[in-house]
């Protein structure tokens, strides 16, 4: 009676089979944290719409109103961006085996040993399990900051920031004067020109978030655009 043991070889059918059912399952739980992202943002823009008719609605509300909405939009960003780390690790794995084995079937009908599509001559399976042994992400916190401002959250926070400048200016009257505009936008103790150094000191915070998701990553991140047939045919 033969006994497996540890260092017994799969067949090639055996380890596209595994591949094939893995790859399945991790698109699946790509798709999943794709979904997670989408939540977060109908959350935010739920919220900013809530905050925009809430304040304006109700001219008792002061002006901080649309600062706490700020608060939660900016708490909105940071969960997202979590998210999306975790969603662009998994989405790298799904990638990988696109590119260099789902390609390479159905390209060649065959499953390719060459390095991977990132040029830096690392073969893919040995990448792939690297990954599942070690798994981390692929981007720092702040890259993923700036990329979900970029997407959606520079647009939120630019209509409550609208929002509260309108808010000063009809809260708690009409004011068509500089200083009536400072004076409203005092909060308690502090001068208005204070609060508007402060969201000034935000807003390039937030340019600067935008700024450094806008770098390009490069290597592995690098998406290979398709090539028309004649150009295939001269390569």
């Amino acid at each position: 009676m033969t006994q497996n043991t540890d260092d017994t070889q799969l067949s090639r059918s055996e380890i596209i089979t595994t591949l094939a059912h893995y790859y399945r399952a991790e698109v699946q739980r790509s798709l999943a944290w794709r979904e997670r992202l989408d939540l977060t943002t109908n959350w935010a823009v739920g919220a900013t719409a809530a905050f925009l008719g809430f304040g304006f609605s109700h001219p008792e509300f002061p002006h901080t109103f649309f600062l706490f909405g700020i608060a939660i939009i900016y708490t909105l960003l940071l969960v997202e961006a979590r998210r999306y780390r975790f969603y662009d690790a998994y989405e790298y794995r799904v990638r990988l085996l696109n590119q260099n084995f789902i390609y390479h079937v159905v390209a060649h009908g065959e499953m390719s040993e060459d390095p991977g599509l990132d040029g830096e001559g690392i073969y893919w399976r040995a990448e792939l399990a690297s990954d599942l042994r070690y798994p981390q992400y692929k981007m720092n916190m702040t890259y993923a900051l700036g990329r979900r401002i970029g997407a959606n959250y520079i647009y939120l926070f630019s209509i409550l920031l609208a929002g509260w400048l309108l808010k000063i200016k009809l809260h708690p009257q009409v004011t068509d004067t500089w200083g009536g505009y400072l004076q409203q936008a005092a909060l308690g103790n502090l001068p208005g020109w204070l609060t508007f150094a402060f969201m000034l000191m935000f807003l390039v915070h937030l340019l600067f978030l935008l700024f450094k998701g806008l770098r390009e990553r490069g290597g592995r991140d690098v998406l290979h655009p398709f090539r028309e047939p004649e150009e295939r045919s001269m390569s």
